[in-house]
């Protein structure tokens, strides 16, 4: 059952990254968010439900809109708000960190032989990484992000973190010199989970797009 709802997942966010257009970011956003709350084989009807409406949406069309990647939100969730303001101001959101325990694993856990040692494998060897998870290869530290935007085929990344999650706020000068030495263009801020007041981030998150669109022949 965990297995088919991690694979639905990813398949959410392959179609995400490749029409983001069909599936919003704030959309996706509340599909993971309603898998906290439902049993597992619901949780999965729903996803396929929507995967298979989303192909089908012919009315939704794509727009002149920069692809970002967003860092920083695996602690506290933004207010939807702000992932639509987002959206509003250009940005097509086509990778993200926000609600890491759907999508921690990135493989699936072997049916077979002692589930506990399984899971302590896939937890340890076959799981996302974060600026909360540690990273003994300085080298390495960073790549990651660095492939996400490869993968995803984004044209720049949003730092966008919580007031005083230090995991996030910490590792983000790391993150950023990753992605200066990758030619990968970047904007930070922060944001609050109360925070009503978005049209600051929206002006900033607009620039940004316009200027990955003027400059970087986006």
């Amino acid at each position: 059952l965990y297995n088919e709802n991690r694979r639905l997942v990813r398949a959410l966010y392959e179609l995400r990254a490749r029409a983001p257009w069909k599936a919003p970011a704030h959309e996706v956003f509340l599909l993971l968010r309603a898998g906290l709350v439902l049993p597992v084989e619901e949780h999965s009807a729903m996803l396929a439900g929507y995967i298979v409406a989303a192909e089908a949406a012919e009315d939704r069309k794509p727009r002149d809109n920069s692809r970002v990647v967003l860092s920083g939100m695996f602690c506290e969730q933004p207010p939807l708000n702000l992932i639509k303001s987002l959206e509003l101001s250009g940005c097509y959101v086509v990778d993200d960190d926000l609600l890491l325990v759907t999508r921690w694993l990135t493989e699936n856990v072997p049916e077979t032989g002692d589930p506990l040692a399984n899971l302590a494998a896939a937890f340890l060897h076959h799981s996302e990484s974060t600026s909360s998870k540690y990273e003994p290869d300085q080298a390495e530290k960073g790549r990651y992000l660095v492939e996400a935007v490869k993968r995803s085929g984004a044209d720049g990344v949003i730092f966008a973190a919580p007031s005083f999650c230090d995991p996030a706020l910490l590792e983000r000068p790391m993150l950023q010199n990753v992605l200066r030495d990758a030619g990968v263009p970047y904007i930070a801020f922060k944001y609050a989970e109360n925070s009503g007041q978005m049209q600051p981030i929206r002006e900033q998150a607009g620039t940004f797009s316009d200027a990955i669109k003027l400059w970087s022949g986006a």
